[in-house]
């Protein structure tokens, strides 16, 4: 766990890393989403379009599958989190990284500023209970580094089995995502969408972490409001939820 510190620490570790910082059946459906944006380009700070620049990293833009208005994946242990980045050329987020996008130097508690406003960000819904036993019907094969939809996602799930079927069904009545940079407030200081609610992010402890537990889960979801700086550290890397997701980044080219 991160030890604590005042908002003025946060904020000078957070500046320091920033550095030259320029800046399915019934439930949720990918029905409008926005063409992908070309990430093959690099833009002035080495980075691609559907990326930021935070430090000498870039950072996905939304969580993903990165595209404005898709809804984020989940059901992503830590381990098919990174496979699915390492397909795209890219990697899972240090908490770091993630921790300086969020709170930018100033250190705040929320992206978009120091005291938390309901509704800003998809953290405000309404907690649904969960059947565990439904959930550990979820096929790991269906979540796969080829998955670029939730709609895709729960597809690969039901055609599984019925028992994989019936976890697809639990999932998406228990999902209340919402589309990327739906909520246009919810923003941090270099342009990254949705840190905090709609999905808890699975990111990479640079302080290694443990065996198995290499994972630090950032920004809570959609019924729950934590700040930037709130870790989950008790989740080992095969760890699965319905309303964990995660999103990429990559070192920035140098030219």
């Amino acid at each position: 766990m991160r030890a604590p510190g005042t908002a003025t620490a946060i904020g000078v570790a957070i500046a320091a890393l920033l550095g030259a910082c320029g800046g399915a059946g019934a439930g949720p459906t990918d029905a409008t989403v926005d063409a992908p944006v070309d990430g093959g380009a690099l833009d002035a700070g080495g980075c691609p379009a559907d990326m930021v620049e935070i430090g000498a990293a870039c950072m996905d833009r939304y969580e993903a599958p990165n595209r404005a208005g898709a809804l984020p994946l989940v059901m992503y242990t830590f381990v098919e989190a990174e496979a699915w980045c390492a397909a795209r050329d890219r990697r899972l987020c240090f908490d770091d990284e993630w921790l300086a996008a969020c709170a930018g130097p100033d250190g705040l508690a929320y992206p978009y500023g120091a005291t938390r406003v309901p509704g800003t960000c998809n953290d405000d819904a309404t907690w649904r209970a969960y059947t565990q036993s439904l959930l550990n019907g979820w096929p790991a094969a269906a979540s796969s580094p080829t998955i670029d939809s939730l709609d895709a996602l729960f597809a690969a799930a039901r055609a599984v089995s019925p028992t994989a079927a019936a976890a697809a069904d639990h999932v998406a009545a228990l999902y209340q995502g919402s589309g990327g940079g739906a909520r246009a407030g919810c923003v941090g200081p270099a342009g990254v969408y949705d840190l905090v609610g709609d999905v808890e992010e699975w990111t990479r402890r640079r302080d290694g972490g443990q065996p198995q537990f290499h994972g630090n889960l950032k920004g809570r979801y959609w019924a729950e409001a934590r700040t930037c700086q709130s870790s989950v550290l008790v989740h080992g890397d095969t760890f699965r939820f319905y309303e964990i997701g995660f999103r990429c980044c990559r070192d920035r080219a140098t030219r």
